[in-house]
């Protein structure tokens, strides 16, 4: 427990006190706002969880217990992170749209084409590949995935199609993406915070009416609107800007963390009918808000050390490749492994390494030879479209790291 000490407490620093027009404000803004490696290492961790837990699903209490589920836990993390880094970005976006600089209707076309070339890349080589490998459902169901809505195909059937069911969560973020700028953007500014907060309890009274109504539990998982609390928990802390200071109070926060996400996995392992189930949800998202603020302060010490750790910021920063291509690689390796090396698959600790390898190798190839080439085009097309872009804006952060200002913050663009 000695890590608790590293863990933030004693009170928030918020960064939202108006529209920022004075060059002191500005500057203030890009100083906290600034490039944290920490969260590379939060994105790997989430992705590692979910690639841990499908490659082991058929073994037993491999590697930790059945009722610790790794993935559901990674899931919520990423989109926890997804709606804070959106919403921060859309929240600088807005300031200069409320400063006059910018025209909402060039920066929601901005952000549009920046999403496209940001998710769609990898998205669509990742079903190419599988269609022509005939991998799984997806000859059968790929006017589902080119249309971003597996997770209503799931919610339907009522099942995981093959190759496919592990884009839900891709579907989810697109959806939310094409309709969450028109809140931030448009929407009076003394309005947002409390729309944000009215969307996240939308989604828990969308579980609740699933339990009363005897909804079936996929759908109750896969459909945005159980997401939604997710979503808009990250969204809040990245409109309002809070950050968490360290404190000889972090003990006391680290375990009311550890409190929420035991008492989270029990209730996710009892009768998913009850109406209490429908608090797993917003006890794993309240512990990672508070996560997220402490990690955009920074941890110290250990944590610090572990969260920057090169091997996991690389992985971080490949993050959305690993979630997009490790099911095909499993699939893959599944198919076409020769019987003399079979036993690299069959045993559950050899698996995971032999999978971990080739899906990291995947990824990286194509971070390398087709995100970042994207990432870089998409870049200039936004300077062109927008003119020239201040420090820290969030149509900054898909330049490379050589090109970019030293330390400006990431965007939800590095994961996806």
């Amino acid at each position: 427990m000695a890590w608790a000490a590293y863990w933030a407490g004693g009170g928030v620093e918020s960064n939202r006190r108006g529209v920022f027009t004075s060059e002191q404000t500005l500057a203030r803004d890009r100083a906290l706002e600034r490039y944290q490696p920490q969260f590379d290492g939060l994105r790997a961790l989430a992705v590692l969880t979910v690639m841990v837990d499908h490659f082991s699903a058929d073994v037993p209490n491999f590697p930790l217990p059945d009722w610790i589920r790794l993935g559901a836990t990674g899931v919520r993390l990423f989109l926890v992170l997804s709606g804070y880094f959106i919403t921060a970005s859309l929240r600088r976006a807005r300031d200069r749209m409320d400063a006059g600089e910018l025209s909402a209707g060039k920066t929601m076309a901005a952000f549009y084409w920046r999403r496209l070339l940001r998710i769609g890349p990898a998205y669509f080589v990742f079903a190419a590949i599988a269609l022509l490998l005939n991998l799984g459902a997806i000859r059968y169901y790929w006017p589902w995935v080119f249309t971003g809505t597996v997770d209503w195909l799931i919610a339907l059937n009522n099942e995981w199609p093959l190759a496919i069911s592990h884009l839900w969560s891709i579907c989810v973020q697109e959806q939310f993406y094409l309709l969450w700028p028109l809140l931030i953007l448009l929407l009076p500014r003394r309005w947002v915070l409390s729309a944000i907060i009215a969307v996240a309890f939308a989604g828990i009274a969308f579980r609740i009416g699933c339990v009363i109504f005897s909804a079936p539990i996929i759908a109750r998982w896969v459909l945005p609107f159980g997401s939604l609390d997710s979503l808009a928990a990250g969204a809040a802390l990245g409109w309002w800007g809070g950050r968490l200071r360290a404190s000889r109070g972090g003990w006391l926060l680290a375990l009311i963390c550890l409190s929420m996400l035991t008492v989270a996995a029990v209730l996710r392992n009892s009768d998913p009918t009850k109406l209490k189930s429908v608090l797993v949800e917003p006890l794993e998202a309240g512990a990672f808000v508070i996560l997220v603020a402490r990690t955009a302060t920074g941890f110290d010490g250990n944590i610090a050390r572990f969260l920057s750790n090169a091997g996991l910021v690389f992985a971080g920063r490949i993050s959305y490749g690993l979630y997009i291509y490790h099911i095909l690689v499993a699939m893959v390796f599944n198919r076409w492994m020769p019987s003399q090396m079979r036993f690299l698959i069959t045993i559950p600790s050899l698996r995971l390494l032999v999978f971990g390898i080739a899906t990291l190798f995947t990824a990286a190839l194509s971070w390398r030879f087709l995100e970042q080439p994207i990432n870089r085009l998409r870049g200039e097309k936004t300077r062109k479209a927008l003119g020239p872009i201040p420090h820290g804006s969030w149509e900054q952060e898909g330049a490379t790291r050589s090109q970019r200002p030293p330390r400006l913050i990431l965007s939800a663009d590095s994961s996806g």
